[in-house]
């Protein structure tokens, strides 16, 4: 932190001292007499860019690992909804239903098994008292502040739930 507001105090210094410097020069009487102010001028204005060289290279940097090396989620296995859905086509509702508790339970940042546990016990069994049982103790497995405010907003889509403003 001290280090950036250094460089950003450097760099407007830089940025003014070429401002300055430069209106010195073209300022001048004689021409050959506003050169030397126009060269330090430039002088300021590169000493600036190497100033912020380092961190636009650093976000540049970070910008092409991102694409060329995928992030931490993406270093795991992923979840096979296969599974599931498979039992789901044929229809075994409670295969389907201990699949997507055994994917909830080994991918604690997916929210989709809980989804489609709650839309089984709406849809297939009628019963939205198991759907919110479900929605309760999703909301205390998922990982993750964001992921819980989205499997919320769906849940209480599926529920039929008003929003809370």
């Amino acid at each position: 932190m001290k280090g950036s507001i250094l460089r950003a105090a450097g760099v407007l210094f830089c940025g003014a001292a070429w401002w300055f410097l430069g209106y010195l020069g073209q300022a001048a009487e004689q021409p050959m007499m506003g050169l030397p102010f126009i060269l330090l001028s430039y002088a300021a204005l590169i000493s600036g860019a190497i100033l912020l060289a380092k961190p636009i290279a650093g976000l540049i940097g970070d910008l092409m690992t991102n694409l060329i090396l995928p992030s931490e989620r993406h270093g795991r296995p992923q979840p096979a909804y296969s599974i599931p859905e498979s039992r789901m086509a044929a229809g075994d509702h409670a295969g389907a239903l201990e699949a997507y508790a055994a994917l909830a339970a080994e991918h604690p940042e997916e929210i989709a098994p809980h989804l489609r546990m709650m839309e089984i016990w709406l849809r297939i069994y009628r019963d939205p008292a198991a759907a919110a049982t479900i929605r309760d103790n999703a909301l205390l497995s998922i990982k993750g502040k964001k992921n819980r405010r989205r499997f919320q907003t769906a849940a209480g889509v599926l529920l039929g739930e008003t929003p809370r403003a």
